[in-house]
C-alpha cells in the first residue's frame, strides 16, 4: 500500500495500475492480486486507513473544553484534522470524487470517516444551544462545518502565496467551531 501512496503523491491516479504498484513495491505484478482484486479495491483500502484516522479525531470532543479559552481546543482539532487530511490528501481526493460520482463503497467510506466527528461535534453543540434547536438541525450544521473543514484542508496545500495563508483559514475554522460549541451568554442551558 505504501507504493500506491507514493505513486499518488507524484503521479495521476490514472497511472495507478496493478503492475505499477507491484513494481513500486519491488514485487512481481501477480503478487498484487494476492492482496487486492483491482486498483479500486486498493484505493478503498487506502481510504479506509484515512477514515480510521479521521474518525479518531472525535477524541477532541470527548471531554469538555475549558471555558477560559475554548479556541485553544478548537485550534488543536483543526490542526490535527488538517494534518490528517494532508497525510491522505491524494486518496481522499479520489474517494470524494468517486463518492460524488455515485460509487456506494466510496460514499460509505466518506460517511464512515466523518460520522464519529459529526456525532461528537453535534453532542457538544446540543450541550451549548437553546432548547428550541433540534438535534437534527445541529447535526446538519455539524455536517456543514465538516464539509467546510474538508475543503479548507484540501486547499491549504495548494494555496498560492498571494492569497490567504493556511493559518488564516485554520484560525477562521477554529473560531467557527468555538462559536458552535460554546454557549452564548443569552442562551439558556438545555434541561
Amino acid at each position: 500500500m505504501q507504493a500506491a501512496r507514493d505513486m499518488l503523491k507524484s503521479s495521476s491516479p490514472i497511472e495507478l495500475t496493478a503492475i505499477a504498484v507491484a513494481r513500486g513495491a519491488g514485487s512481481a505484478p501477480p503478487s498484487f492480486y494476492v492482496y487486492f482484486t483491482d486498483t479500486r479495491d486498493l484505493l478503498l483500502a487506502l481510504a479506509q486507513e484515512a477514515a480510521e484516522e479521521l474518525a479518531a479525531l472525535a477524541r477532541h470532543f470527548a471531554d469538555p473544553w475549558p471555558p477560559a479559552d475554548p479556541r485553544i481546543w478548537a485550534n488543536r482539532f483543526v490542526d490535527d484534522f488538517v494534518a490528517t487530511w494532508a497525510a491522505h490528501n491524494e486518496v481522499l481526493a479520489i474517494r470524494n470524487l468517486e463518492a460524488d460520482r455515485g460509487d456506494i463503497a466510496f460514499d460509505e467510506s466518506r460517511v464512515n470517516a466523518s460520522l464519529a466527528v459529526l456525532t461528537a461535534l453535534t453532542d457538544r453543540m446540543v450541550e451549548s444551544h437553546p432548547t428550541d434547536m433540534r438535534r437534527v438541525d445541529l447535526f446538519a450544521e455539524a455536517v456543514i462545518y465538516y464539509a467546510t473543514l474538508e475543503r479548507i484542508a484540501t486547499i491549504i496545500g495548494h494555496t498560492p502565496a498571494h492569497r490567504l495563508q493556511p493559518h488564516h483559514y485554520k484560525a477562521a475554522m477554529a473560531r467557527m467551531i468555538t462559536q458552535a460549541v460554546t454557549r452564548r451568554a443569552d442562551t439558556p442551558a438545555r434541561p
